[in-house]
């Protein structure tokens, strides 16, 4: 009867995973631990959950076309609320300093059940607190983004065997890549090979622009960060080839020297600056005179 049941419950977690998967079901992912190690009542919360995210979309989807049609007096005439989401890190901070345990608890669920990816920095220090549940629910959350990342990645990785030169897949990459090492879930050796990753799929792409500044200048960075200095240094060199006349690339050969500790080729590429009589930004000017003033 046991095993029974145990079958049925692992198919159950299969099938609502699959659902959540599909966007049949429209409940956060986040879920899935408590459906899966609680059983029964973990569903029950589901079912709950799933049924006043539907409510919220009901009462969403009522309101008319007829209904945004507002004239230009009534419209400037309405004050924008501001982002609730920014209010409400500053009570989650808060609440792992004073608030009392119970308090602490309720706002991890809400963090775990709302948009998790929101909160990567709160979610770190969480997991220092003294309260042991509070740290449970901060390293599942954790746990849980990762893992929907690395099965992002896979999906990713599978596409680009089958066709490693498609612009529109390493875009996509791209931008995955930007928003796993903006969100501060990497850490260590896994946000180095991450940024290597990056590397990468940026060279793939300058294969294809490789008239595009922007794509150049990215590139040189990551490479900065990843103390390739060579390679940078090579690629600063076809900057200012192709693009002699534009600051980005004296101020990027600014950078490399500095992370080179080489106070002599800063001292060079000020003269040349000068000497080429290089239109700068207020940004460039910026750099330019911090480094005359040292």
């Amino acid at each position: 009867m046991e095993i029974l049941f145990l079958l049925i419950h692992i198919l159950l977690c299969v099938g609502i995973y699959i659902l959540i998967r599909l966007s049949i079901l429209k409940c956060s992912r986040m879920i899935m631990p408590l459906v899966c190690l609680v059983p029964v009542f973990g569903t029950a919360c589901l079912v709950v959950l799933e049924i006043r995210t539907r409510g919220k979309q009901e009462v969403r989807e009522e309101i008319g076309l007829e209904k945004l049609k507002i004239n230009d007096e009534v419209h400037r005439s309405i004050l924008m609320e501001e982002d609730i989401g920014e209010e409400q890190v500053v009570p989650l901070e808060e609440a792992f300093l004073i608030n009392a345990p119970s308090t602490r608890r309720e706002l991890m669920m809400e963090v775990m059940y709302s948009n998790p990816d929101d909160y990567v920095r709160q979610l770190k220090e969480a997991r220092m607190n003294d309260d042991t549940e509070v740290v449970h629910y901060a390293v599942t959350a954790l746990a849980e983004l990762i893992k929907e990342y690395d099965l992002d990645f896979q999906e990713l990785d599978w596409e680009l065997e089958k066709d490693p030169d498609s612009p529109e897949i390493i875009d996509r990459y791209l931008k995955l890549l930007d928003r796993y090492l903006s969100s501060g879930l990497p850490e260590g050796n896994d946000r180095i090979l991450k940024m290597r990753t990056y590397g990468e799929m940026l060279e793939k792409k300058l294969a294809h622009k490789k008239d595009s500044l922007g794509l150049w200048k990215e590139k040189i960075q990551v490479d900065l960060q990843l103390k390739e200095y060579a390679a940078a240094y090579e690629e600063i060199q076809e900057v200012l080839k192709r693009w002699r006349k534009e600051e980005t690339g004296y101020l990027l050969l600014l950078q490399y020297y500095q992370e080179a500790g080489d106070r002599d080729g800063i001292d060079r590429v000020l003269k040349t600056i000068e000497q080429r009589k290089i239109s700068l930004t207020p940004e460039g000017r910026e750099a330019v005179r911090f480094w005359q003033k040292e």
